[in-house]
């Protein structure tokens, strides 16, 4: 693993939290898929984003990941349940999370040259990993809740 580009990456998403945050709030309002975000207050949609990214660090080097993200996004669909938030929204909002931090670190030039490049696909492709732990918990609590 290339830790440097990979503490890059992550150091990024922590000290830019809020920023990455509010964009994804901005984004999923904005999208015809994610709708019902639209009635959600903006500070719930930004501070779940943030604590996200704040966290993205732990997550990342965490040795037991799966177990660790499935109780983290089971949490989070919990708030999306609650908030009325379709399942199909829901996972589609994580998607989306994941792809605001690569565009905030695009559009910054987080990662410049060709090695940077390589070395951070590395990191996208573990993060892309958490997130799909993050969906199938997602998808298991939805349908935990829906049973009950």
């Amino acid at each position: 693993m290339y830790v440097a580009a990979t503490d890059k990456l992550l150091n990024f998403a922590e000290q830019h939290a809020t920023d990455i945050a509010k964009e994804w709030h901005k984004a999923l309002i904005k999208n015809p898929r994610t709708t019902s975000y639209r009635k959600v207050r903006e500070y719930k949609v930004v501070n779940e984003g943030e604590l996200f990214f704040k966290n993205l660090k732990k997550l990342y080097f965490e040795r037991k990941s799966y177990d660790i993200v499935s109780v983290y996004f089971a949490k989070w669909a919990e708030d999306q349940i609650y908030e009325n938030i379709p399942l199909a929204e829901a996972v589609y909002a994580l998607i989306m999370l994941r792809r605001q931090l690569w565009l905030h670190a695009e559009f910054n030039v987080l990662f410049s040259s060709a090695l940077d490049q390589t070395q951070a696909a590395e990191s996208i492709n573990h993060t892309v990993l958490l997130t799909d732990y993050a969906i199938v918990a997602i998808i298991n609590k939805y349908s935990e809740l829906i049973k009950k």
